[in-house]
């Protein structure tokens, strides 16, 4: 061993950095900290401000006790707290903070400011830190509670910095924390401020349900069922889950938490996942808000440094209790004892009720120029040949609008469909296999793209509807209206947390426009921070459009259907993959078939 490679003790600066990267990750894990320093202050009201998602500026101010002048300069040294003291209150917490890590870390990686006063002092301490590491202190005047002020986040770690995300998406990360803090603690007010624009304010004292209707929004909050359980070593349960006929496409509308604290466990999305098992159609989640109480001594809280990984001593219980109690709890939904679901069977069907006709908005007469689906399709437990014959079925008459001369595909023999998922045709001297759903997404896709061209995407609604959106929701409506726009959405502001949507885009037809805007909306929260890597995010946008209302796998085509599909699909410029990239077809040779066959 050299002695440039002998083992050395690090520089403080250095291994502070090192530290910091496991509590601070990004402006959203700055302000959860902060928060629950302020929550452990008992503050009733906390004020965050924000500048380019965090990367300028994160600014956290709250009304509680304050520091001393002393406990402030302690609380920069790494592992200095006042909320545990030996190694036994790590299994007795009962605070946010117990680590001591927070500031320091934060003060590290920022150009930092701390100002605070307690009510039994006159004037406040206004501590900063310098390029040098070293702390200044003076006198100033704030009122009571406590005051950070973060600028330029990791600048003197510029590869840290580098893999922040967008501004973006690094305010929805910011957002998704306060709507959860928010959740959880109704009696304080919290207000979110980016870029001088208010996104919210929610006043102290709000009750768990106003909070629901703040967080998920009028309509989702309103329709979630009440949620108990417990009485075992596994704690109690509290919380709202939503009937399976509401669901969004990802996790983000799951909100778990433990003790008050917010977490992030897999047995407790798993034990959510497996009681909503047969009740919802693959890659649909609900919306669920859980408040799990343990006893602190039966979970460990001190897994990493971020404090929201947990571990139980009881893992298997609060997986029963949690499975259990959303299925009580279902079971208790209108129509739910009737379409089979009890509480101790987690794999009992359920049927949605029939949706009632005013739900669905009548659109205005437009062209029908998709596919348009068999509308008797065999039913689920009517076991389907391998291969379905191809001679039956009407198609309307108006989706036909192109000229009699065929193309490559339309003059293809049609032979027939498997699996109700893929046709199998024939031209010349080569098999293909053509994937209908890849197929038919490819041609939405392009028609939209048209429309969008010609700026003539969207068709109105013969009755506005009305729509309650949660906070980051509309937040995102209100950042890339004009993209919704080019989409063909027509939407208007309606009070403080709702829109007027009066248009959809023409390509929708047989699809509620309450549910399908919400998932385009969903699309656009999850899309943003993947803009640029496969498509850019109008594009994006549409494919998933394309996707939701192309015909679906095991969807029976009838024969004029098929016809229909080839004679479209000629129209595509590009007829090779679907938007995302995955082949259309695929070909077999008559060369290669008798090969196989051992002909030749």
């Amino acid at each position: 061993m050299t002695s440039e490679n002998r083992i050395h003790i690090l520089p403080p600066r250095v291994h502070h950095k090192i530290a910091a990267g496991e509590v601070v990750e990004r402006p959203a894990s700055v302000v959860k900290e902060l928060v629950e320093n302020a929550l452990d202050a008992g503050a009733d009201r906390i004020d965050v401000l924000v500048e380019d998602g965090g990367r300028q500026l994160v600014e956290v101010m709250d009304n509680g006790c304050g520091m001393t002048k002393d406990d402030a300069l302690l609380a920069l040294e790494r592992h200095a707290t006042s909320k545990i003291a030996t190694e036994d209150d790590l299994f007795a917490l009962k605070t946010f903070g117990f680590r001591g890590e927070a500031l320091p870390s934060i003060a590290s990686v920022s150009r930092f400011l701390l100002e605070t006063r307690t009510r039994d002092s006159h004037e406040a301490v206004c501590i900063t830190r310098d390029d040098g590491d070293r702390f200044q202190m003076m006198a100033a005047g704030a009122p009571v509670g406590t005051r950070v002020r973060v600028r330029d986040l990791f600048y003197n770690i510029p590869a840290r910095r580098k893999f922040l995300k967008s501004v973006n998406t690094e305010r929805g990360a910011i957002l998704d924390c306060l709507n959860r803090f928010s959740l959880v603690h109704p009696q304080c007010g919290f207000t979110l401020v980016h870029n001088q624009k208010t996104v919210f304010q929610r006043p102290a004292g709000s009750d768990i349900r106003h909070r629901l209707l703040e967080v998920l929004g009028r309509e989702t909050g309103a329709a979630l069922l009440p949620v108990s359980g417990g009485g075992s070593a596994a704690g109690t349960l509290s919380g709202f889950a939503s009937p399976p006929v509401l669901h969004r496409s990802n996790r983000r509308s799951i909100y778990l938490f433990v003790n008050n604290r917010m977490v992030k466990d897999q047995v407790m999305t798993s034990a959510v996942l497996k009681a909503y098992q047969g009740l919802m159609e693959k890659g649909r989640y609900p919306v669920c808000v859980l408040f799990l109480t343990v006893d602190p001594a039966r979970v460990d809280m001190n897994v990493h440094p971020a404090k929201e990984e947990v571990k139980f001593a009881d893992s298997g219980q609060v997986f029963s209790l949690i499975r259990q109690s959303i299925l009580e709890a279902l079971s208790g939904y209108p129509g739910g004892e009737s379409a089979g679901i009890v509480a101790d069977d987690p794999f009992a069907a359920f049927i949605p009720p029939a949706a009632a006709a005013g739900d669905r908005a009548a659109f205005s007469s437009g062209s029908e120029d998709h596919l348009v689906r068999q509308p008797d399709l065999l039913p689920a437990w009517q076991p389907a040949p391998a291969v379905v014959p191809t001679d039956s079925g009407p198609v309307r008459e108006e989706n036909r609008r192109y000229g009699s001369e065929k193309g490559f595909f339309s003059s293809m023999q049609i032979i027939g469909q498997v699996w109700n998922s893929y046709l199998i045709l024939c031209h010349e001297e080569t098999l293909y296999l053509l994937d209908q759903h890849a197929a038919h997404e490819r041609i939405l896709y392009e028609q939209l793209q048209q429309r969008m061209n010609s700026r003539n995407a969207s068709q109105k609604l013969l009755l506005p509807i009305t729509m309650d959106l949660s906070p980051d929701e509309l937040a995102a409506v209100q950042e890339y209206g004009d993209i919704l726009a080019q989409l063909g959405f027509s939407l208007a502001p309606f009070g403080t947390n709702a829109i007027i949507l009066t248009g959809m885009p023409i390509l929708v037809k047989d699809y509620d426009p309450r549910e399908f805007f919400h998932e385009v909306v969903a699309d656009l929260l999850h899309s943003r921070s993947q803009a640029g890597k496969n498509l850019p995010l109008l594009n994006e946008l549409a494919a998933g459009m394309a996707c939701r209302l192309a015909v679906k796998a095991s969807d029976a085509l009838s024969r004029e259907e098929i016809e229909l599909l080839l004679m479209q699909l000629d129209q595509v410029g590009v007829a090779q993959t679907c938007p995302h990239g995955r082949p259309l077809y695929f070909t077999m040779s008559r060369h290669e078939m008798e090969k196989k066959f051992q002909r030749r």
